[in-house]
């Protein structure tokens, strides 16, 4: 018996244990915008990247013939789509069931319904500075840089979240923790014991406490877990009795790195040391961080890829000048000189975006604008002594190019407003307006205060970037009614003879001195279209490609041209994408044990 029980007993004590399971290594990667998109929504908005909880599906507004709307990329295949009637967003942000993503737009938060491709208006939001789904349908939203969150229950009702205490300018950039009760903000205040994220609870609000100190957006990781409570939780396995925990994570920027501060799930409150799970992120100029992330899928985006260049160049591409010093530059036009360009640009100091004048003569240029909101498109009169701008999204400026009278106030429109072109004669301004019904549309102002704005191009789709022929006769507009973004031309002051100018796309037009050009930007090349006539087109070419993005450009008088393109010495970085970044903390918790 006993020699027959040893056999048995020794075959087990050769027996070796199975070698644990390694866990996941961390992969790192770029990513880029497929084709010829440009990822985010403008200088306020240079990043915009949202990841859905399940981590295989990115929101993100892009331009594509310089018309921003918002995509969808699936990670796990490649394939990417434009998501119709999302014109101009920014901030977009995922439902927690993955059927809507949420965005801002026109003044207003929006969300579009991925399933039917149809969208609605859930909030108005003049100036948004972010906004977070919960599972029971709450949104939570700052719908201003000065002001606090407002709650939209799930029947509609909107009604304010937070109040600002003494001392503090703004709560903004709201998220939930995954139970979907409690949400994180930041909160800006001239005294530095009350700036930092902030946790608040939907039940009771204005329990608010302070987390940590932070001067810009914090970021919780998106979970498909609805956070239930400990006694919910389920054994990882029937070999594993211990309950399933979520870990509770936080991320933040501390400087350029990219920390990943965990909660306690009990508490709510920091625990333990925060890890570093990315380095040389970045930050936007209105307190959002570059990041976004799920349970396994992190990306992030490093700072300083904004910064522009200005080229002068001739009709073949050829450099003609010196280029401009780096620059975070958006929209320009040339002054009707040729020596001097109003360029919207952020301000270094104020990190606001502003409309600035620049020449060569002079080192340092003159800001024009003196609101801390958005100013931007600048346009010259015909004599190049005033110039005129969309100031605080929904007004249209004037003030004089050597800025030194106050700017003046021409009109106030109850939606966001852009400046395209003043005419020859001096009596007009073609402005943009973004309407609800059709689109943006193309009005037409006279530069006078108290003037009332009549319609010029109005249907369903948009008509942008519109331009005044030098003779007064003609407006040419890019209008996506094809699909896509093409040139049309028509009459002025009266439409209806229109005529389209490009059928495979093109945006931006421009006259040439005499009015027997047209430019027009396809990507990254210029294009000129030569008229017999007011009407017919004899030919159109490819003056040059640079093979880089150009961002905005304008022709001068005497035929050159000036684009807004990359800074040699500033190459753009692709944003970071981690995969198990979560094995990054676990490695700093095992370190500090």
């Amino acid at each position: 018996m006993a020699v027959v029980l040893a056999i048995p007993a020794i075959r087990h004590w050769r027996e070796r244990p199975p070698a644990p399971v390694s866990p996941a290594q961390p992969l790192r990667s770029t990513w880029n915008a497929p084709g010829d998109l440009v990822a985010g929504a403008g200088a306020e908005y240079s990043f915009g990247l949202t990841l859905a909880a399940d981590g295989r599906q990115l929101a993100y507004p892009a331009a594509k013939a310089g018309v921003v709307a918002l995509w969808l990329h699936d990670l796990s295949s490649g394939a990417t789509r434009a998501l119709p009637g999302t014109d101009a967003p920014a901030m977009p942000f995922w439902a927690p069931d993955l059927t809507r993503i949420g965005f801002f737009a026109g003044g207003k938060i929006r969300s579009i319904d991925l399933a039917s491709g149809t969208t609605s208006d859930l909030a108005d939001a003049p100036a948004g500075r972010g906004a977070a789904w919960n599972h029971a349908g709450d949104l939570v939203f700052a719908p201003s840089p000065n002001g606090a969150l407002m709650r939209r229950d799930a029947s509609g009702s909107i009604a304010a979240f937070t109040t600002l205490e003494q001392g503090e300018a703004s709560h903004t950039w709201p998220s939930f923790l995954p139970n979907g009760r409690q949400v994180i903000f930041l909160v800006t205040s001239s005294q530095p014991s009350r700036s930092g994220i902030w946790i608040a609870s939907l039940d009771n609000p204005s329990a608010r406490r302070r987390l940590f100190g932070a001067d810009a957006q914090a970021i919780v990781p998106a979970s498909q877990d609805p956070g239930p409570t400990t006694q919910d939780r389920k054994p990882v396995s029937p070999q594993d009795p211990r309950p399933k925990t979520q870990d509770l994570t936080i991320l933040y920027l501390n400087d350029l790195a990219l920390m990943a501060q965990p909660l306690d799930a009990n508490t709510l409150e920091p625990t333990g040391r925060a890890a570093v799970v990315g380095l040389q992120a970045g930050r936007g100029p209105i307190g959002q961080i570059f990041a976004t992330a799920s349970e396994d899928v992190l990306i992030y985006g490093a700072p300083g890829t904004s910064l522009r260049e200005l080229r002068w160049l001739t009709r073949d591409g050829t450099p003609a000048g010196s280029a401009s010093e780096p620059l975070d530059a958006w929209d320009l036009r040339i002054a009707p000189d040729g020596k001097r360009i109003v360029v919207t640009e952020i301000d270094r100091q104020l990190r606001t975006l502003d409309v600035f004048v620049r020449t060569g003569s002079q080192p340092a240029p003159l800001r024009l604008s003196l609101s801390t909101d958005v100013d931007e498109s600048g346009v010259w009169s015909p004599d190049g002594l005033r110039i005129a701008w969309a100031g605080q999204r929904r007004k249209v400026m004037l003030r004089g190019a050597g800025a030194v009278l106050p700017e003046q106030t021409i009109a106030t429109f109850d939606s966001p407003v852009q400046v395209w072109d003043w005419s020859r004669d001096g009596r007009a301004l073609l402005v943009g307006l973004k309407s609800g019904d059709t689109g943006e549309d193309l009005w037409i102002q006279p530069p006078v205060e108290g003037a009332a704005a009549r319609p010029y191009a109005t249907a369903t789709f948009d008509q942008v970037y519109g331009a005044f022929s030098p003779d007064g006769r003609s407006i040419a507009y890019a209008s996506n009614e094809s699909g896509q973004f093409d040139v049309y031309v028509d009459s002025f002051p009266k439409p209806g003879t229109r005529v389209r100018v490009t059928t495979a796309g093109g945006t931006e037009p421009r006259w040439s001195n005499d009015g027997r050009e047209l430019y027009f930007r396809r990507g990254s090349a210029i294009h000129a279209v030569t008229f017999a006539n007011d009407r017919d087109i004899t030919s159109i070419v490819q003056l040059f490609d640079l093979k880089e993005t150009i961002r905005s450009f304008d022709a001068s008088r005497d035929g050159r041209f000036l684009v807004n393109v990359a800074a040699a010495s500033q190459p753009v970085s692709p944003p970071t994408i981690v995969f198990n970044w979560r094995t990054l903390t676990t490695s700093a918790e095992t370190q500090k044990h």
